[in-house]
């Protein structure tokens, strides 16, 4: 599994961070098990469902899964959206 995720918005719509591509295959178990679990399709189906207040404001990351080489999901999701260990999770590749 491939997780790229681009982020959009903050400062003038300018992109924050240039765009992460993360083989799950290349990461140490521990960082590839705590990967798959945090863009699941559950965990990624319960971020969308989170609400939202003042998203058009804050920074968005538009997260691809690749599974097979072919996309299996893309969503775009506020920063607000994802919870605060997965955004650390992020930081940390």
């Amino acid at each position: 599994m491939i997780i790229e995720i681009a982020t959009e918005g903050g400062f003038g719509g300018i992109a924050a961070t240039p765009p992460k591509r993360i083989d799950l295959d290349r990461q140490s178990e521990e960082l590839r098990q705590a990967l798959a679990s945090a863009f699941a399709p559950s965990a990624l189906s319960r971020m969308q469902a989170a609400t939202c207040p003042g998203c058009p404001d804050r920074l968005s990351y538009r997260i691809t899964i690749i599974e097979g080489g072919q996309a299996s999901r893309c969503v775009t999701l506020s920063e607000s959206q994802i919870p605060p260990d997965t955004l650390d999770l992020l930081d940390g590749i």
